[in-house]
């Protein structure tokens, strides 16, 4: 009997279980959970500082209905910093070198979060393009020009002005790019008229890094300065007396490290009687654009009418006569050019097929009034090759030419096989690599005398023009722009007036 009662009374709540089942209107939300995936967003993205980086992505769901949707930009899920689908980004100055960028998109009613991330890498605002020196007003001024997605879009004016909130309040002499070591970034060394307000600005934004006074614990009596060369171990101030000033670094990983000498340097070399002694080199240039891998830096001595080469690297700051196994007939000797006078001189850098090396060209005008151009190649000073001595035919020919040798950055016969020279308001080519006489050919007309003048570095596509007026010019010296019409070969013009250029040097893209 107890049995049967407990049957009966477990049959009753199963029945009384499923009628309420049964009656249950909806007091429960049964809603598919929605699952979404996120399109249009680039695995990376490169950007440069200033630019504005634009993401519009798009959600895709497995369901019709997408509602009560949640975004979160954030750095690495760390800090928000927006909360749109969509975003318009400006890079600030301060932004670091590369940046995980995650975007979560949450479906609120089902707290269902999904999720994709990027990568932002960032360059510095003056990287790809050309930095151009020029004197505005009476003082030196700075402009950039800047590539942005292949275009040549952006100039940038009276930058050290804009970020330091002065003038540079001195007259233009040169910038010099250079690393501060191997592993370091690149840094720019101003040089102006009065030694005090040199400096040394750092590459990325520009900012001042260093005062060149600061760089000596005693400082020479009455130095003008007129050129650096910064190697690994050796630093070089030339003055416009001549005197060349030597510092070397306690390490090829740490400029700034040591101080300059307030010393000119010196060399040792027989007199008339063949006693070794002692003379001050007396420099009127460097020469700039060489392959540097054996570390050395060429200096021209305009008095004696010879080149000389100090080491920077190896045998540290030791100075040298450039050897020669032998010059052809006719040929100018670099170590003595008697009563010829040097015009112009670029060195320029080569990769043959893929093994770096030196050149250095040579304009000289010989006594007779005649120009002669020189190629010489210039791996190791101690072994010269004397390549050509050809002379030229024009009348654009003239003692204050400026003399242009883009590099052949791809490759020896692979890069620009053009040098350039400006003559007055025209700027002319030639091949360098060519035999006979040389006849330059018109490339460019402009309105007013070319005063500096820079191709883009390894690349060899373009070339930037700077004038008397204050005008900049890009131009195309690739394959297209050597088979168009002068018309075809400018790429733009600056919008706005730099001032009279002085110099234009070309900054690598990071």
């Amino acid at each position: 009997m107890n049995v049967m009662k407990k049957i009966l009374i477990l049959c009753l709540v199963m029945a009384w279980s499923i009628t309420g089942c049964y009656e249950d209107k909806g007091d429960y939300d049964y809603r598919n959970l929605a699952e979404g995936t996120i399109g249009n967003v680039n695995g990376s993205y490169h950007v440069s500082v200033g630019d504005t980086l634009i993401i519009e992505p798009e959600i895709v769901f497995d369901l019709e209905t997408k509602v009560g949707l949640k975004y979160e930009w954030s750095v690495e899920l760390d800090s928000v910093f927006s909360r749109e689908k969509n975003i318009e980004y400006i890079i600030p100055l301060d932004a670091p070198e590369q940046m995980k960028w995650v975007l979560q998109v949450t479906d609120t009613l089902s707290g269902l979060t999904f999720m994709t991330q990027t990568m932002v890498r960032v360059s510095s605002l003056y990287s790809d393009g050309f930095l151009i020196l020029s004197e505005k007003n009476g003082v030196s001024s700075l402009s950039f020009l800047k590539r942005v997605k292949g275009e040549w879009a952006r100039c940038i004016y009276d930058i050290y002005e804009g970020i330091e909130g002065v003038s540079l309040d001195g007259k233009p002499v040169q910038i010099h790019l250079h690393d501060l070591g191997n592993q370091t970034d690149e840094h720019i060394m101003l040089l102006q008229d009065d030694f005090y307000k040199c400096l040394d600005l750092d590459g990325a934004n520009l900012e001042k890094s260093l005062e060149l006074s600061k760089e000596f614990q005693v400082i020479p009596e009455n130095v003008r300065p007129k050129q650096v060369f910064f190697d690994d171990w050796y630093s070089f101030l030339l003055a416009e007396d001549g005197r060349v000033f030597g510092r070397k670094n306690f390490s090829s990983e740490a400029f700034h490290t040591g101080y300059f000498s307030q010393y000119p340097m010196v060399y040792m070399e027989p007199d008339a009687v063949g006693e070794e002694v002692a003379h001050q080199l007396n420099a009127d240039r460097f020469v700039y654009d060489m392959n540097t891998e054996n570390g050395y830096v060429f200096v021209y001595e305009k008095e004696r009418k010879r080149f000389l080469y100090i080491r920077g690297a190896s045998s540290y700051g030791t100075i040298g006569e450039p050897k020669c196994a032998g010059y052809p007939n006719g040929f100018i000797p670099m170590d003595n050019l008697g009563n010829n006078e040097l015009i112009a001189t670029s060195g320029y850098w080569w990769n043959d097929y893929y093994i770096p090396a030196g050149g250095l060209y040579n304009i000289i005008k010989r006594a007779d009034g005649t120009y002669v151009g020189q190629m010489l190649l210039t791996d190791d000073p101690e072994d010269i090759v004397a390549e050509s001595q050809r002379e030229f035919k024009g009348d654009m020919m003239n003692d204050n030419i400026l003399l242009l040798i883009p590099d052949n950055g791809r490759g020896r016969g692979f890069g620009c096989p053009y040098a350039f020279i400006a003559s007055g308001n025209v700027l002319y080519y030639f091949g360098k690599d060519a035999e006979g006489e040389i006849v330059p050919e018109r490339y460019y007309s402009f309105p007013a005398e070319i005063k500096a003048m820079e191709d883009e570095f390894y690349a060899n596509e373009y070339l930037c023009v700077g004038l008397a007026n204050g005008a900049v010019y890009l131009l195309k010296i690739n394959s297209e722009g050597f088979a168009s019409d002068e018309a075809g070969r400018l790429v733009m013009k600056m919008d706005q007036n730099v001032g009279m250029v002085k110099q234009i040097i070309h900054k690598a893209a990071e």
